[in-house]
C-alpha cells in the first residue's frame, strides 16, 4: 500500500472477514454472494445467535484474531512514497504472472472446470465476501430513492364473494425452510404429515419456490413480478398483493413469528407475534398462531386476509422449532452445531419440525372447519427448501442457478371445505388434477386474487391455479 497507515486496518479487517466467512463456507458449504449478504444484513438477533457457536468462535479465534494481534504487534518501518508504490506494483504483477502462469499450464482443465462449477467463484477468500458486500451496498444505493408505482387500484370484490352471505377468512400460511423431500403428502418415506394427510387438503406436488432465501424468496412471491424479472429494486418499487386486496376492501393482517415482513406489509396492518402474545419460555413456536386464529375469527365482521410467517423449520437450531413432547424422530440432534451431530440426527430433528409444522396446520384447519361465523380457506406454502448434508452443503442461500432441489423444491398445500366450494363455485376434485401440475410461487400473486374472487387488471405472471375449476359466475 502507498500510505503506511492503511497497511494494518486493511489487513486487520480482511482477516477479520476471512476468518468469519471460511468458517460458514468450510462448515456448511455456503456461498458467501449479494444476496447472502442480504439475508446477514436483514436477520434478527434470534436467528443469528444460533450461528455463533462455539466451533465459529473458536475458528475465528485461530483465524482471525489471533493472526490479527501479530499483525498489531509487528513495526513497520516508514519508507519513501516511491518505494512502496513500487514494491506495491511489482508485488501486484509477480502475483499476475503467478496466476497467469498456473492458469495458462492447463488452461483447457481450468476454464472447463470453472465453466462447470461456477460455485467455485462465490468461494474465494476475500474476494467473495468482499465482491458480495460491495453488490449489496450498491443495490442498496440504487434503491434508496425508490417511488413505490401503485398496482391493482382498480380492485374490487367480485359477486362470488360480495354474494358470499358470510364474511370470507383466507389464512395464507407462508412457511419456512419446509422442503418438498421431507414432506410426507410429497412422497417422502417417512410420514412426516400425518395429520394433514387425515384432512380434505390438496396437495401441490411439484411447486418451485422464487428463491433459496427468504430475503429474496418472500418478497418475489408476493409480488406480481415472477422469479425471473424479479429484482430487488423492482419488488421495493412496487405495491403487491397484499396492497392490492387491501385496495379491494378486503382487510389483511400479517403476524409474524420469524424476521420479519422484509418491506411486504409495509402497507397494511401488521405485528410480531411477541407484542400479541404472553412471553414466550425461549424462542416461541408456531402454535402461538393458534390462540390468535381463534380470536380473530371471534372477532371479526369483514373479509380478511390472515399472513402467518412461520418459524417453521428455521435451522441450524431445529430442535428448537417444536416442543420436547412432540419429538417422534431420534434420536435427535440438540444443537446449533451441527459437527456435534450425526447426519441422522440432523436428518431426525428436521423431520420433527417438518412433523410440528404439519401439527399447526391441522390445528388451524381445524379451528377454521369448527365454526359457522365465516366462509374459510387455508393456503400454505414454504419460502424455500433446504441442505441438510448433500454434497457437503446445510442449511440454504446457494445462488439460484446452482442450488439443489433440495433447496427450491416446496411444498404446498390448499384447504377448501364445502361451504367455501359451494358459495364460490370451485370444483376440488378438478383442483386435484390441477395439483399433479408443475407450479412456483409465481402462481401466489394471482392465486391469491382468484381464491377471495378479487377483480383486477393487475395480473402476476403465474396463472390462478384456482379459475380453471371454477364455474362462471351467474
Amino acid at each position: 500500500f502507498g500510505f503506511r497507515w492503511l497497511q494494518k486496518p486493511v489487513a486487520i479487517f480482511v482477516l477479520l472477514l476471512s476468518g468469519a466467512t471460511s468458517y460458514f463456507m468450510d462448515a456448511l458449504g455456503v456461498m458467501i454472494d449479494r444476496d447472502m449478504i442480504q439475508n446477514a444484513m436483514t436477520t434478527t438477533i434470534n436467528e443469528s445467535k444460533h450461528l455463533m457457536t462455539p466451533d465459529f468462535l473458536l475458528h475465528v479465534l485461530l483465524w482471525s484474531v489471533a493472526p490479527a494481534a501479530i499483525v498489531l504487534w509487528v513495526k513497520v518501518r516508514p519508507s519513501s512514497v516511491w518505494r512502496n508504490l513500487l514494491g506495491w506494483a511489482g508485488m501486484s504483477l509477480a502475483s499476475l504472472a503467478l496466476f497467469a502462469g498456473l492458469v495458462a499450464a492447463d488452461f483447457k482443465t481450468v476454464s472447463a472446470v470453472v465453466r462447470e462449477h461456477k460455485e467455485l467463484l462465490g468461494s474465494y477468500q476475500p474476494g467473495a465476501p468482499l465482491e458480495g458486500g460491495v453488490k449489496y451496498a450498491k443495490m442498496m444505493m440504487k434503491s434508496r430513492d425508490v417511488t413505490v408505482a401503485p398496482l391493482g387500484r382498480d380492485a374490487v370484490k367480485g359477486p362470488l364473494l360480495l354474494g358470499a352471505g358470510k364474511p370470507m377468512l383466507t389464512v395464507l400460511v407462508v412457511g419456512e425452510t419446509a422442503r418438498a423431500q421431507n414432506f410426507g403428502l410429497d412422497g417422502y418415506a417417512r410420514d412426516t404429515t400425518p395429520e394433514l394427510a387425515a384432512r380434505d387438503v390438496i396437495n401441490f406436488s411439484d411447486v418451485s419456490s422464487c428463491g433459496t432465501a427468504t430475503a429474496v424468496s418472500m418478497p418475489c412471491m408476493f409480488s406480481a413480478l415472477g422469479r425471473k424479472r424479479y429484482s430487488y429494486k423492482r419488488g421495493i418499487g412496487s405495491e403487491n398483493l397484499l396492497d392490492v386486496l387491501s385496495h379491494a376492501g378486503v382487510k389483511v393482517k400479517w403476524w409474524d413469528n420469524n424476521t420479519g415482513d422484509k418491506g411486504i406489509a409495509n402497507r397494511v396492518e401488521s405485528a410480531r407475534v411477541t407484542a400479541l402474545v404472553p412471553p414466550c419460555d425461549g424462542e416461541c413456536t408456531d402454535e402461538v398462531f393458534l390462540d390468535l386464529v381463534r380470536r380473530e375469527m371471534a372477532e371479526m365482521t369483514e373479509d380478511t386476509v390472515l399472513v402467518l410467517h412461520q418459524i417453521g423449520s428455521h435451522g441450524p437450531a431445529y430442535h428448537l422449532r417444536y416442543p420436547k413432547d412432540r419429538e417422534r424422530f431420534t434420536p435427535a440432534c440438540h444443537s446449533a452445531e451441527f459437527a456435534d451431530c450425526t447426519g441422522e440426527e440432523i436428518v431426525n430433528a428436521y423431520d420433527n419440525s417438518i412433523l410440528h409444522t404439519d401439527h399447526i396446520l391441522a390445528s388451524t384447519i381445524d379451528l377454521l372447519a369448527g365454526q359457522d361465523r365465516v366462509i374459510p380457506a387455508l393456503l400454505y406454502v414454504s419460502d424455500h427448501g433446504e441442505s441438510l448434508g448433500e454434497n457437503g452443503l446445510y442449511l440454504h442461500g446457494a445462488p439460484y442457478f446452482m442450488a439443489a432441489s433440495t433447496q427450491t423444491q416446496v411444498p404446498m398445500v390448499m384447504w377448501l371445505p364445502e361451504a367455501y366450494a359451494a358459495a364460490f363455485g370451485v370444483n376440488t376434485a378438478c383442483l386435484r388434477d390441477e395439483a399433479k401440475l408443475p407450479a412456483s410461487h409465481d402462481n401466489l400473486f394471482s392465486s391469491v386474487l382468484g381464491l377471495m374472487d378479487i377483480r383486477t387488471e393487475a395480473k402476476g405472471v403465474g396463472a390462478d391455479l384456482i379459475s380453471a375449476c371454477r364455474r362462471p359466475a351467474s
